[in-house]
């Protein structure tokens, strides 16, 4: 087939350049060649047909792809139909363009409109899926498949609430599997499992993608809902010294719509100069009050130095809020981060504000301020601000962001924590998520720059730090997350030296 064509344009540039009957000639030879990648096309479309008919969703869009490279010279609704199935096949981006392409020419064609939200969707990028839909819905405000794929963007953007009208509208009318299952999602969501379960019953699957959407919720809902056992084990080391072993057992699980998790935890710290232990137990009870606020109260006690005894506890408000959500909690712990500060038995109450919203597909921002009392006669303020940016959507997904802290202590106590007066941090961060079948992968590695003063010195360092957590599914009900942490990022650890910190965490479900 080269060498034809190579002998082909020879010709043709002979031709072209002794008479105008080249002319002639050549635009014959173009439409021999049209001919021949239409044959071809067809060809390919005809084998990812073949493909499609038996499941292979992957090989017929590479078909497709094929079909569509070598001639366009179809249908519009042929392309839309190869466009679907070579979304179907995991080729978003190739069927996005496609979809794209057909709007060029036909833009009212509802069919290629729905297709390309969907994709667009499917990707991560909500907020464009949702600016299309309110234009095509303003035209046509009762389209139950506009509606559906409202809903399910809404969902994916974190506004289960917002989505659940949408869903109620479309049922109010006719039983819909995908609607009543995206219903059920939107409520495992949320964390109300009597509702997931009343849903649940009512999904009466027909298909065979049904049926596996079915399972694939089953699955879902039991990880979530179903009593779980937690074993996990860390180990904590700085430049000055400090060990801390510490393990935990736990116990999460649900009685009506009232999430309920326990955890012990037993420290072991060393240093130079001690050693000392630590018992902490806490209960946490958690339900959502309404579909956009969740409340959880937690209470417990903690051990330490000299056996001394204190109660823990708190509680915490969320509140799902324009494109994202916002919370306060008022919080007291013992700081039980190395063996001196188990020795103090140093008590801190935490009052805490954040705000995470999502500004367009790419861009987010997260507020933190909190103020600390400690119980040796301390004061602190601390402030974040983060701004994430998503540069590849997908599996992997990749973001780049910058990140501004502030801290600042109302003196310095030598007590063992770190206590800095005008603590300012700059940073450039990085985060990578990978997911497969077997588990996922998460990295955030960042650099930046701190500078503080602490007992009438200033300091100044450049920072490099980052964290890495790798998820296994051993079996269907066993999982394994291990982490790893550390760098010399001063506000890292309780400490402020440069530290590692790595550990482990099992999760059994029943």
């Amino acid at each position: 087939m080269k060498k034809f064509l190579l002998l082909i344009s020879i010709l043709s540039f002979f031709l072209l350049n002794n008479s105008w009957k080249g002319l002639v000639f050549a635009e014959s030879i173009s439409l021999v060649l049209q001919d021949k990648n239409k044959e071809l096309s067809l060809k390919h479309k005809l084998a990812g047909d073949d493909w499609f008919k038996k499941g292979e969703l992957k090989k017929a869009a590479k078909e497709y792809l094929e079909a569509l490279k070598l001639s366009k010279d179809y249908d519009l609704e042929e392309i839309i139909t190869m466009g679907i199935r070579i979304a179907w096949g995991g080729k978003l981006k190739e069927a996005e363009e496609i979809f794209r392409e057909v709007l060029q020419k036909d833009p009212q064609n509802r069919r290629a409109i729905l297709y390309l939200v969907r994709v667009i969707s499917w990707q991560g990028r909500q907020i464009e899926a949702l600016n299309i839909l309110d234009d095509f819905l303003r035209k046509y405000p009762s389209d139950e498949e506009a509606l559906l794929l409202k809903a399910n963007a809404l969902r994916y953007l974190g506004r289960s609430d917002l989505a659940l009208k949408f869903y109620d509208e479309i049922l109010s009318k006719r039983e819909d599997f995908d609607t009543r299952l995206g219903k059920a999602y939107a409520y495992a969501n949320l964390g109300i499992p009597s509702k997931v379960e009343e849903n649940f019953k009512l999904l009466k699957p027909i298909y065979p993608y049904q049926e596996k959407d079915l399972k694939e919720l089953e699955k879902f809902k039991n990880f979530l809902f179903n009593p779980s056992f937690l074993a996990g084990f860390t180990y904590f080391q700085d430049t000055d010294n400090n060990e801390v072993y510490t393990y935990r057992l736990g116990f999460e699980g649900y009685v009506k719509d009232f999430r309920i998790l326990t955890n012990y935890y037993y420290r072991e710290g060393s240093d130079d100069y001690r050693k000392a232990y630590s018992n902490e137990f806490i209960v946490d009870v958690g339900k959502r009050i309404t579909d956009f606020i969740w409340l959880s109260a937690n209470l417990g006690i903690s051990q330490g130095g000299f056996d001394k005894s204190f109660v823990i506890g708190g509680i915490n408000l969320s509140k799902l809020f324009l494109k994202g959500q916002m919370g306060f909690s008022l919080n007291k712990r013992v700081l039980v981060d190395t063996a001196e500060l188990i020795e103090r038995n140093i008590r801190v109450l935490t009052a805490n504000f954040f705000l995470n919203q999502v500004i367009t597909d790419c861009l987010s921002i997260y507020v933190n301020y909190n103020h600390r009392w400690y119980s040796d006669s301390n004061q602190a303020d601390f402030v974040r601000f983060s701004f994430p940016y998503k540069i590849k959507f997908g599996n992997p997904s990749l973001s780049i962001g910058y990140r501004i802290v502030y801290w600042d202590f109302k003196k310095q106590t030598r007590h063992g924590y770190f206590d800095p007066n005008d603590f300012w941090a700059n940073q450039i961060f990085f985060t990578i998520y990978y997911e497969k079948s077997w588990g996922y992968l998460y990295l955030e590695p960042f650099v930046g720059y701190q500078i503080f003063k602490r007992y009438g010195d200033w300091s100044y360092d450049k920072v490099y730090a980052g964290t890495g957590i790798i998820g296994l599914k051993l079996k269907d009900k066993l999982n394994l997350e291990m982490s790893l942490e550390g760098g010399n990022y001063a506000a890292g650890a309780v400490t402020g030296w440069k530290y590692y910190q790595s550990g482990f965490l099992l999760k059994y479900v029943f």
